[in-house]
C-alpha cells in the first residue's frame, strides 16, 4: 500500500519531469531546425515541439499547486528549464538564420544575471519566484518562437523584416525583464543591512 508521503513523492516527482522535458523537447527542436529543409514539415514539426513546451510550462505548475507539492526546489527548476530550452531554441534559429545572432546572447547575459540575482535573494532569505516582468518575457519569447518558426514560409513575400522585428522585440523585452530581479536583489541586500540569512 502506498503511504501518503510515497503518493506526495511520486507526484512531485510527476511535476518535476514535466518540468524538466522541455530541455529534450528544445533540443529535438533545435535538430528539426537545423537538419531540415525550410519548408511546411519542418514548421508544422518545430511548432508543435514549442506547443509542447509552453503546455509544459503551464501545466507543471497546475499541478504543482493542485498536488500541493509546491517547493522552491521546483521553484528554482521550472526557470532553470524554461531558460535553458529557450535558449537552445534561440540558437537554433540564429544558426539557421531566422533569427538574429545577437537574441540568444541577449537570453543569456540576463539569464546570468537573473541567476547571481536570485542567489542574492535566497541568501537574503528572500523568495526566488518568477515575477511579472519575468512572465512577461516568457510569453513574448514564447510568440517569438512560433513566429519565428513559420516565418521560413512567407520570407520570400516579405523579406526578411517579421525576423528582425521579432529579434529585437524579443531581445529588448529579455533585457528588460532583468531589471525586477536586479532591483529586488539589491533591495534585499539593503533590507538586510549587507548581512545574509542563517
Amino acid at each position: 500500500m502506498i503511504t501518503p508521503e510515497e503518493a506526495r513523492r511520486r507526484r512531485f516527482t510527476l511535476v518535476l519531469s514535466i518540468t524538466f522535458a522541455r530541455i529534450p523537447l528544445a533540443i529535438t527542436f533545435a535538430a528539426v531546425e537545423i537538419l531540415l529543409p525550410p519548408d511546411l514539415l519542418r514548421a508544422g514539426i518545430g511548432l508543435l515541439l514549442i506547443l509542447l513546451m509552453e503546455t509544459s510550462d503551464l501545466l507543471d505548475g497546475i499541478l504543482a499547486r493542485k498536488y500541493a507539492v509546491t517547493s522552491e526546489l521546483g521553484a528554482m527548476s521550472d526557470p532553470y528549464s524554461d531558460s535553458t530550452s529557450r535558449l537552445i531554441v534561440f540558437w537554433a534559429f540564429a544558426c539557421e538564420g531566422s533569427a538574429l545572432a545577437f537574441v540568444p546572447l541577449v537570453m543569456a547575459l540576463r539569464d546570468v544575471t537573473v541567476a547571481y540575482s536570485r542567489i542574492l535573494l535566497t541568501r537574503y532569505g528572500r523568495s526566488v519566484r518568477a515575477n511579472w516582468s519575468g512572465k512577461i518575457k516568457a510569453a513574448v519569447q514564447a510568440g517569438a518562437a512560433m513566429g519565428l518558426v513559420l516565418s521560413p514560409l512567407v520570407i520570400e513575400y516579405t523579406g526578411r523584416w517579421p525576423q528582425i522585428t521579432i529579434s529585437w522585440i524579443t531581445a529588448v523585452v529579455t533585457a528588460a525583464s532583468a531589471v525586477q530581479y536586479v532591483a529586488s536583489a539589491f533591495a534585499a541586500r539593503g533590507a538586510g543591512h549587507g548581512s545574509p540569512s542563517g
